[in-house]
Parts: structure tokens; sequence; C-alpha cells
């Protein structure tokens, strides 16, 4: 072998959906809020920036827009998740929406909006228990009753945006294999459990409230 023979350069990091997604949100939000140094946040900034101007387009009105969301994966998204024709693949096309929303979501953010393992209905609940004036449900109600992909993913950014006024965090790479699969016959599920998570996360926050007060001790005096 000559021995200016350079190596191989080794492979990008690839994985699906959810591992592609919850990554590249972790770390650009690392970057975003000053963890990663200053010249890195700079760069956070502006990809997300990017991203957030996107919201709101389809991946085939803004290809450059898609362009922009594949090359913020780190790690990519898997071979067989990606699209092959003139349209983009579901798997795309979730990664799309969910990081335009992130992107969205982290606007001002002085904390991570990125939070593992919960789901999009959890973070409503949390925010129907933190600040409801009465329209939260009504305006989630019309999220889980849409008749297609494109109202409910108005709908979603407008409550993303709700979200981010009270910096209340999701988990992303969960969110967006929701979204994939509400592209589906198998829309149903995802619904209904987004619908639970809502209803039932103030029940748990108020239980947990309940355990954690101190229990009184009242004092008695020997007569």
């Amino acid at each position: 072998m000559p021995s200016d023979t350079l190596p191989p350069a080794p492979s990008p990091a690839r994985a699906d959906l959810y591992g592609a997604i919850a990554g590249s949100a972790a770390t650009l939000q690392a970057q975003y809020l000053g963890s990663r140094g200053q010249r890195q946040q700079a760069h956070a900034r502006g990809q997300l920036a990017v991203l957030r101007r996107s919201a709101g387009f389809t991946p085939e009105q803004h290809p450059l827009a898609l362009q922009s969301v594949l090359d913020s994966l780190h790690p990519l998204l898997e071979d067989g998740e990606l699209g092959t024709g003139d349209t983009a693949s579901r798997s795309e096309r979730a990664a799309f929406d969910a990081m335009c929303m992130f992107a969205l979501h982290m606007q001002s953010a002085t904390r991570p909006m990125h939070v593992s393992g919960r789901s999009f209905g959890s973070a409503m609940g949390m925010l129907r228990i933190r600040n409801d004036s009465g329209s939260l449900k009504p305006r989630f109600d019309a999220l889980l009753a849409a008749r297609n992909e494109r109202a409910r993913l108005t709908h979603a950014r407008s409550l993303v945006t709700l979200l981010r006024g009270e910096q209340i965090g999701l988990d992303y790479g969960r969110f967006a294999q929701d979204l994939r699969t509400l592209a589906s016959s198998a829309r149903g599920g995802v619904l209904l459990r987004w619908g639970r998570d809502f209803a039932v996360m103030p029940r748990r926050e108020r239980e947990r409230d309940q355990t954690s007060e101190p229990t009184s001790i009242t004092a008695t005096t020997t007569p």
C-alpha cells in the first residue's frame, strides 16, 4: 500500500427516527443553552432560526428547509427512513415537522425543551395545571378532532407556542414518532394516548403534591 494512501473516512452515525430526533434535539439545545461554548451557541442559534422560519411549510413547498432539517440531524436518519422519490418519506416529513416545532419551542428558552420521556399529551396536561385560562382544553380538543394532517399540525404548532410560554418541554423523539403515526391509518392510537395523558397528568400531579405535604403533628401536654 502506498504510504500516501488515506484511510477511509468513518461512516457518520445513523439512527432510527426516534434516535435521530432525540439526539439532535439534545445536542442543539445543549449548544443553544451555552454548555458547549459561545461558538457552538452561535451555531445553534443560527440553525434553530433557519428551522423556525420553515415551520408551517411542507417539505415539498420548501425543499431547502427539508435539506436544512436533514443536515441538522446528528445522528443521521437510517437509509430505510429516507425517501427515494420526488416526495418526502413519512419519516422525513415527521422529522421536518418535529424539528421545526422544536425550533419554535426553543426560542428564548432558558431551560431544556427536549425532555426525555414526557409525551406531548403529558406536557399539555402540565400546562393545564400551571396556566389554564379555560381555553386550553377546547384548543387541545380541536387538535384531537382535526380531520386532516395539516390541520392537526397547525393546532400542534399553536399549542407548542403555549408550552414555550411556560417553559414546559416534551420528548421530541417520541413526538416525531407520533407525528409519523398520525399520518397513517393508526392515528387513532396516538390521539387516544395524548387525550389520556392530558386528562391523567393533572390528577397525578395533585396526588404527588398531597403525598409530599408534611404530616402535621399536634403537640399534646400532660395534664
